[in-house]
């Protein structure tokens, strides 16, 4: 009967290690992977920067030139 009101003792560190590992293994990916897109993201940010403006102004697509123009119905 006295078992019934035992505290239950702590597992050992050998019992805990291998979860705690593989815990931190997983944990240590998502912070690589997580890293790796924020550099991909600021390195995107930056092409941008220094080609966006440049890519949309000479764009075809664009349009805009003299012989598309109809506002005055000729």
């Amino acid at each position: 009967m006295t078992a019934l009101f035992k505290t239950p003792k702590m597992p050992t560190p050998q019992q805990v290690a291998p979860k705690v590992t593989e815990a931190q293994e997983r944990q240590e990916e998502r912070l690589a992977a997580q890293e790796d897109l924020q550099q991909r993201q600021m390195a995107a940010r930056q092409r941008a920067r220094r080609r966006g403006g440049s890519r949309q102004l000479l764009s075809s697509v664009r349009g805009g030139t003299a012989d598309d123009q109809t506002t005055l119905g000729v």
